[in-house]
């Protein structure tokens, strides 16, 4: 086991003379899983993978810097006594080597103090070759599971007399599209007013958008009788509702109290507290700022409630989200105000809009297939563990 002594020699001088460290936040109670994570790991994985695991503790580390979490710590030093030190204090119950970084000196600790380890190629690097051939075989034949994608890296393992039966397939750890709960009754509210009406939404548009997104749903209302708008403005829901209703429109309120207006052409929401929701009645969501800014809004948040994206050429700041759906064909876009009428028409077609929102659906969903399959290998080693 780790020793418990307070540190001593040239380590408590140098403490002494330098200050010392910051201390680390207790250890909460309960089961607590260490895992060091690659740096560029999506957010939204990192936090399904932490609901996921219900009621176990991850304590995370990166090589610096540390990452702005509550449970979080800069990974500590190669040395053996500060490896102790942290192992000491945290007393994880599992460690879980997410990144292709050599980290052998600390899965030598983690061994010796009993804690089991696992490994999973989160991102799916290349697995390290920068040291020695025995340094190799002894890194990955301390965990007792290796999750992986790469039939050729698993080949390489095995080449090293690895068990097969220790490498798990699993797909790296991509974003994933989480939806904001939604309010079930509201929704029942007013899809049940609103009845078989098709509806596209416009969301989190700025002033600047509605003159080009009401030109939109004018051309696209001669195509879809009974077509509505949904508007879900980024602020300035008032000025908003004025061009609209300057516009000729008959504009509705979208409100969570009570049911709208059947005859509204356009409904206005107050504010995005609803957001979801809202998109939830829409078949097609354009995504607000892509066409004039200032920022685009993030296609994920359609996706997640089934709604197909429609967008212009602005993604800034979810450029990487934008270019998964745009190369898996999973969103339409319109590069100009001009081309947004026809497209929207085109992308309103129920077999369009379906095929859209399912192929989004498979971006957005793949990270939790990987999720799955590490909550499966994490639980039943803590609880083998438990067991022995």
């Amino acid at each position: 086991m780790v020793s418990d002594s307070a540190p001593s020699g040239i380590s408590a001088l140098l403490r002494g003379v330098r200050g010392a460290r910051p201390a680390p936040p207790p250890r909460p109670e309960g089961r607590l899983v260490w895992m060091h994570l690659p740096a560029g790991l999506p957010a939204s994985a990192l936090v399904a993978l932490r609901d996921a695991l219900d009621e176990i503790n991850v304590l995370i580390t990166l090589d610096s810097p540390a990452p702005k979490e509550e449970l979080a710590q800069r990974l500590p030093g190669p040395r053996r006594a500060m490896i102790d030190e942290f192992l000491t204090h945290w007393k994880p119950d599992l460690l879980l080597w997410g990144t292709s970084v050599n980290g052998l000196p600390y899965t030598r600790r983690a061994k010796r103090a009993g804690i089991p380890v696992l490994f999973a190629n989160l991102l799916g690097q290349s697995l390290p070759a920068g040291f020695k051939g025995r340094q190799f075989t002894e890194f990955f034949h301390s965990f007792q599971k290796i999750m992986l994608e790469d039939p050729q890296e698993k080949a390489r393992l095995l080449k090293h007399e690895l068990d097969e039966s220790r490498v798990v397939h699993c797909k790296p750890l991509s974003e994933v599209a989480t939806a904001v709960p939604e309010n079930e009754a509201v929704h029942r509210r007013i899809s049940g007013a609103l009845g078989p009406r098709p509806i596209w939404c416009a969301a989190l548009v700025s002033r600047g958008e509605i003159d080009a997104l009401l030109a939109a749903h004018r051309h696209a209302v001669k195509a879809i009788p009974n077509l509505l708008l949904v508007v879900v403005p980024r602020a300035t829901a008032d000025v908003i509702g004025r061009q609209i209703a300057d516009d000729g429109w008959r504009l509705g309120e979208l409100c969570e109290n009570s049911a709208p207006d059947k005859q509204a052409e356009v409904l206005l929401a107050p504010d995005t507290e609803n957001l979801s929701t809202w998109l939830r009645l829409a078949a097609v969501t354009y995504m607000g700022g892509t066409l004039y800014g200032p920022e685009a809004a993030d296609p994920f948040a359609p996706l997640a409630v089934g709604s197909a994206v429609l967008c212009g050429p602005n993604r800034h700041p979810f450029e990487q989200r934008y270019a998964r759906l745009a190369q898996a064909g999973a969103l339409a876009e319109a590069e100009t105000n001009a081309v947004l009428p026809a497209r929207l028409v085109a992308t309103l077609a129920p077999d369009q809009s379906a095929r859209l929102a399912l192929k989004a659906w498979d971006i957005g969903s793949e990270g939790v297939e990987a999720i799955a399959v590490l909550v499966r290998e994490i639980n039943a080693t803590l609880e083998a563990g438990a067991l022995s």
